[in-house]
């Protein structure tokens, strides 16, 4: 009997050292990278350690990690990382790196983590002047726990790349755009707050696809997010409200977005506002609470009524726009009703050679199963 416990014992003490402890592994987790490479130091008072951190960078070979102490703070530089490492500031509200009127940073290589950095550009812009704090070029980069300030025409400036994260960022400053993404796919805008780009948006999306924006506060812009000419677009549980127009501004063609469970309020002109052709989007369950003026409206240009007149025929030419389940300031046992203008041009229609007498005229979307109560939808951050 006494060896059979033991054999109990000893299987159990073998089960426990080789079976990991188990818990949850959220995005914050997963979201720095580990480095199987050497650590150069910068600033501090170690021997060896570099003074500017272009020049660690430079010594640096992929997989490694270039370490900035803060207490050899302000960096003055313009840094260039075009080597796959890690980039990690001792603190992000005194690591500081100040761009001097330039780029702070620009990625050029892929797989770059950068982190724990008071990253800054102030230059006044004057037409014409395009300047940034963050330039990205490269895929598959983290940037994540940052503070990015300044008054530049971008904050964060994402061009023809993919796959890049931006997670858990302070974005704060006039700029024309906190976060820029333009010809970029699968980008995730993830847990950042972005306020104050008072002559712009919080995030810009421009000529792309598969990107997501998910739970990020939003507040105090020209308009919360933006974005044009766009597919497959998805915004999910983010706080959008007191931004100076519009809490969503969708200006010109957008396909297949999807924008749910977001809290869209007290915008100072429309909680969401479409301008312009849209195919196949779904507004779902959503809040939209105190927005001044409208809580929802659209405006469809005479081309979207031309497309739809030549390839859908003429009944009904409502946008395709779907509206379901979202809260509508207070409880609505009728359909609520979306108000927005078609062809406002004033224009006469053609179909197969046949005249069709079409004015400007109002135009109704409805979202025919409105919420009873406001969801809980948390702040994200």
């Amino acid at each position: 009997m006494k060896k059979k416990l033991i054999g109990i014992f000893v299987c159990m003490l073998l089960v426990a050292t080789v079976l990991p402890v188990s818990g949850n592994v959220g995005v914050e987790s997963t979201s720095m990278l580990l480095s199987s490479g050497n650590t150069l130091y910068v600033g501090g008072n170690g021997t060896g350690n570099y003074s500017k951190i272009q020049d660690a960078i430079d010594d640096a070979e992929d997989g490694d990690t270039v370490f900035v102490y803060d207490d050899s703070s302000p960096y003055i530089e313009n840094l260039i990382v075009d080597k796959s490492i890690t980039l990690k500031g001792e603190n992000k509200e005194t690591t500081i790196i100040d761009g001097g009127g330039e780029s702070a940073i620009v990625l050029s290589a892929d797989g770059v983590d950068v982190s724990g950095f008071n990253l800054h550009n102030y230059k006044f812009q004057q037409y014409g002047n395009v300047t940034h704090v963050m330039i990205i070029q490269s895929d598959n980069n983290i940037i994540y726990d940052n503070l990015i300030t300044g008054n530049t025409t971008f904050g964060i400036y994402i061009s023809e790349t993919a796959y890049n994260n931006i997670t858990n960022n302070i974005v704060n400053g006039e700029f024309t755009s906190g976060v820029d993404i333009e010809n970029s796919n699968n980008t995730t805008i993830y847990k950042n707050i972005i306020s104050d780009a008072k002559i712009g948006n919080g995030i810009t999306v421009f000529y792309s696809k598969n990107n997501e924006i998910i739970g990020n506060r939003i507040t105090h812009c020209s308009n919360g997010i933006m974005f044009a000419l766009t597919i497959d677009s998805y915004i999910n549980g983010n706080i959008i409200t007191n931004n100076k127009y519009c809490g969503i501004l969708v200006d010109g063609f957008a396909s297949n977005s999807v924008i749910i469970r977001n809290n869209i309020s007290f915008n100072g002109w429309v909680g969401i506002f479409y301008f312009g052709n849209s195919l196949n989007d779904k507004i779902i369950q959503n809040n939209f609470i105190g927005n001044e003026k409208k809580n929802a409206y659209f405006i469809h240009p005479l081309s979207w009524i031309i497309t739809v007149v030549l390839f859908d025929g003429i009944e009904p030419f409502l946008p395709k726009i779907y509206w379901n389940g979202n809260y509508w300031d207070e409880t609505r046992l009728q359909s609520y009703i979306i108000p927005g203008l078609i062809c406002p041009t004033g224009r006469i229609l053609f179909r197969f050679g046949e005249l069709i007498e079409r004015f400007p005229t109002n135009w109704i979307n409805l979202d025919r199963n409105p919420a009873q109560e406001p969801y809980d939808i948390p702040t994200g951050v």
